[in-house]
């Protein structure tokens, strides 16, 4: 079967990029849990509670601080503070549900991604895994 697309799958980044939308979901509302944040707070809080592992940018932040905020996860409020009112955001009960079914999902599928991460080959075997593969596809 051949692959068609034009991602890297062997780019680390690729399997990066392509789960963040949802673990930073994950993430924002866990911060948003703990205690209110604005958004310039809230990327420090995540990148923090990731040990810099997941570093969001206004592009992820932002957006999902409005779509949030649309469909009634979160509510903001304006806060004096800096040059400028910031937007405090704090979970809604909904929101608060929704954090609630974002760990359990997680929280299933843990055990899983844990196994496949251990039968990785390591670096450096890159060659064994794939001749193994092809085997295995006849």
């Amino acid at each position: 079967m051949a692959v068609t697309g034009t991602a890297d799958l062997t780019d680390e980044s690729y399997w990066l990029s392509s789960g963040l939308r949802s673990i930073g979901r994950l993430f924002l509302l866990s911060q948003l849990h703990e205690r209110p944040l604005h958004g310039y707070a809230l990327k420090l809080a995540i990148q923090e509670c990731c040990a810099g592992a997941c570093c969001p940018t206004d592009a992820m932040v932002y957006p999902a601080i409005k779509e949030l905020l649309e469909d009634g996860y979160i509510e903001c409020e304006a806060a004096a503070g800096g040059k400028r009112p910031r937007k405090v955001c704090r979970l809604t009960p909904k929101g608060r549900a929704a954090y609630a079914a974002a760990a359990r999902a997680w929280s299933s599928l843990l055990p899983g991604i844990q196994q496949a991460v251990q039968r990785a080959p390591r670096q450096g075997s890159k060659g064994r895994a794939l001749a193994g593969m092809e085997v295995s596809v006849r």
